[in-house]
């Protein structure tokens, strides 16, 4: 009789770790092999393996969460126009796109699909509501929840496309960033300057306000915003990147960015070792072959 081979057990699944490696100036830094990374777990060096960014075994899940509150309408004349760029330059050939709308409320425009005319017809439909409410935390739940539902193997992504700050949530910011966290998202905000934005926007872009409110009574509510930028702290816990806007051209570049370090991300996966750590794991990456290297990847994962 042969010899079983040795059940090897472990906290979770096998982590997928996308990661970005640019130089000093935030070029690319392309050609890198397995052998030029080393990934430690809670400072456990761990056996890796490296997919390219193409492959067909990792397709791009994202979910793109469009605040669409009164405060938001000149930002939304420019969002409305760049729908047809998240297909094709984000989310790949065999990728899938879901949009969410929020403001007092969270709202599924789409669900997950490949079809580009869906998308773009989802990202036309939002439209300003409710000036004073922009239910950030609410819609990353919401967006966590949707992309679960994707296959663990694919790059699972959340673009935020809003105000950096939230206003009137249910969910806690700590448990937003936690249920991104657990599922393997990578969380990119792409915020505006409520301020900024409706200097940038011609007159007739702006469609009336609820209510009869308008700019006024937006600037206004600015200033009751609490201090925490939330946009910061998810692309930091997630690693994300956090991208601005104030033009139809700043917002069409940092969706092209994106699309850019999506697809040229180097893919580490790695079955985690038994440990006694139920909790969180940190991990770090680093490339040996380029110290000098800018290298984002996740900060850790949850243990199941």
């Amino acid at each position: 009789m042969l010899a079983q081979e040795p059940l090897i057990r472990t906290n979770v699944p096998l982590v997928l770790a996308p990661v970005t490696v640019t130089d000093s100036k935030g070029k690319p830094i392309d050609g890198l092999e397995q052998d030029d990374f080393t990934l430690s777990d809670d400072w456990v060096p761990q056996q890796i393996r490296m997919d390219t960014s193409d492959t067909v075994l990792a397709p791009v899940a994202i979910a793109v969460a469009i605040q669409s509150s009164g405060i938001s309408q000149a930002a939304l004349a420019k969002i409305h126009r760049v729908g047809s760029m998240i297909a094709p330059l984000v989310a790949g050939e065999r990728g899938q796109a879901a949009v969410i709308a929020y403001d007092g409320e969270v709202r599924v425009l789409q669900e997950f699909t490949r079809d580009e005319d869906s998308i773009s017809g989802a990202f036309e439909e939002v439209n300003p509501r409710t000036i004073k409410t922009s239910h950030l935390f609410d819609a990353v739940v919401q967006g966590v929840q949707m992309l679960q539902t994707r296959p663990e193997n694919y790059r699972r992504i959340m673009l935020i496309i809003g105000e950096s700050r939230d206003r009137g949530s249910k969910a806690k910011l700590g448990n937003a960033v936690e249920s991104a966290q657990r599922a393997g998202i990578t969380v990119y905000p792409m915020t505006y300057s409520a301020q900024a934005t409706p200097w940038t926007a011609k007159p007739s872009d702006a469609p009336p306000l609820p209510g009869g409110e308008g700019y006024a009574g937006a600037i206004v509510e600015l200033a009751r915003l609490a201090t925490t930028n939330a946009a910061d702290v998810f692309a930091k816990s997630t690693g994300g990147r956090h991208l601005s806007f104030t033009t139809l051209g700043g917002l069409e570049g940092a969706i092209t960015r994106l699309g850019e370090e999506v697809h040229s991300q180097y893919l580490l996966s790695f079955a985690p070792m038994a440990t006694d750590n139920k909790g969180y794991h940190r991990i770090t990456v680093q490339v040996r072959s380029h110290p000098g290297a800018v290298v984002r990847a996740r900060p850790g994962y949850w243990a199941r």
